[in-house]
């Protein structure tokens, strides 16, 4: 069994498709294949871990937007009406004495809060500064693990750029270089996996729709397939219709990305 037709049947029963001679071929082979069974137990893992993908839900991104900026906007008003109050407060009270006092009051306590405000920052800035070089040493990394012959390593590079908290437009490039160009389809497909932490960032998800038409392994074609799908992204269906006039395109594939384009259009 050659490798694309191991990954048309690892597809296949991934999806549950596979009928019950195919499944006996398979797993027989995979039995006497330690390395293939290792290869499938990736493939499995990454599998799961994309259909969680389907969590874009445009309407939930709008309602944090929305409570945000209402939030904003209450606190806006309630630091408008502050000054107000504190005046009306003021005037209230019969003793010019006691509202000078009053007064002498508020502006203690808020020196007090500024001044505690600004030992905090203090304290903070060292574990900000700290948490930022952690972060460059981090990219660093990650862009050195890429380039390693090592699948293994190249597949740590992935993880590590997972643990980042802000990636940089290197990192990004890096990780769609190795989405087009890396031989090993674990890593391919862990690639698109930490790519799609960044899904709203422009460059990230122009790097996917541009990619599809260099994809030649068909399970790496079906995933990209997915996640089009689960983002409804309209611009995908060209570079679809460009992979279709592959010849040797898998009759699986085929059918599965005309159906994407259906449900997208």
């Amino acid at each position: 069994m050659d490798s694309k037709r191991f990954e048309i049947l690892a597809m296949e029963f991934l999806k549950g498709e596979i009928n019950q001679e195919d499944r006996v071929l398979f797993e027989t082979f995979l039995s006497k294949n330690p390395t293939y069974s290792s290869d499938f137990d990736m493939l499995q893992s990454s599998w799961s871990d994309l259909d969680s993908m389907e969590i874009f839900e445009p309407s939930e991104e709008m309602d944090k937007h929305f409570f945000q900026m209402l939030s904003s906007e209450v606190k806006k008003k309630e630091k408008s009406n502050w000054g107000e109050k504190l005046q009306n407060a003021l005037s209230s009270i019969f003793k010019p004495q006691l509202a000078y006092g009053v007064l002498v009051l508020v502006i203690g306590l808020t020196a007090g809060y500024f001044l505690k405000q600004d030992n905090l920052n203090q304290a903070i800035a060292p574990k900000i500064a700290s948490t930022n070089e952690t972060e460059q040493v981090r990219e660093r990394l990650v862009l050195t693990l890429l380039k390693q012959p090592s699948a293994n390593k190249r597949l740590e590079g992935v993880s590590e750029a997972n643990k980042l908290g802000n990636v940089d437009e290197t990192v990004i490039r890096a990780l769609l270089k190795t989405l087009n160009n890396d031989e090993n389809v674990n890593v391919r497909l862990a690639a698109i996996e930490s790519l799609t932490n960044y899904i709203d960032n422009p460059i990230v998800r122009r790097g996917l729709i541009q990619s599809i038409p260099n994809q030649k392994s068909p399970i790496v074609q079906v995933t990209l397939a997915n996640l089009m799908l689960a983002l409804e992204e309209k611009k995908s269906i060209e570079p679809f219709k460009q992979l279709l006039k592959e010849k040797e395109l898998d009759t699986t594939v085929k059918k599965k990305i005309e159906n994407t384009i259906e449900a997208i259009i």
